[in-house]
């Protein structure tokens, strides 16, 4: 089956894969998080045991604490993406592999 890939206009790919993740997750811990939305945060380790490797997680934070200039739309979820995280992953693709979220560059 062929990957369908979507791209924000800040620079993000990610599958439909990751956005029907993303859907799920959303629509099963919504309800215990009134007010909040979900944090979409990057890590690349630069050095130490881990240099090379790269991840997300996805958190809920307040949202008061989630500028809407940083609030981005994937399939039915606004999610807030730092712009440091957003720079980090531009041109790179977010992909859900059946048990994880992966960073694809």
């Amino acid at each position: 089956m062929a990957l369908v890939l979507h791209r924000l206009r800040a620079g993000l790919i990610y599958s439909q894969d990751f956005a029907d993740y993303l859907e799920a997750r959303h629509s099963e811990e919504h309800i215990g998080h009134p007010g909040d939305i979900l944090h979409l945060d990057y890590v690349r380790c630069g050095q130490g045991d881990m240099a090379g490797q790269e991840w997300c997680q996805l958190t809920w934070i307040s949202g008061s604490q989630a500028p809407t200039n940083s609030r981005h739309q994937i399939g039915g979820v606004q999610l807030y993406i730092h712009n440091q995280a957003i720079r980090g992953l531009k041109n790179r693709m977010l992909h859900y592999d059946g048990q994880n979220v992966v960073v694809k560059s």
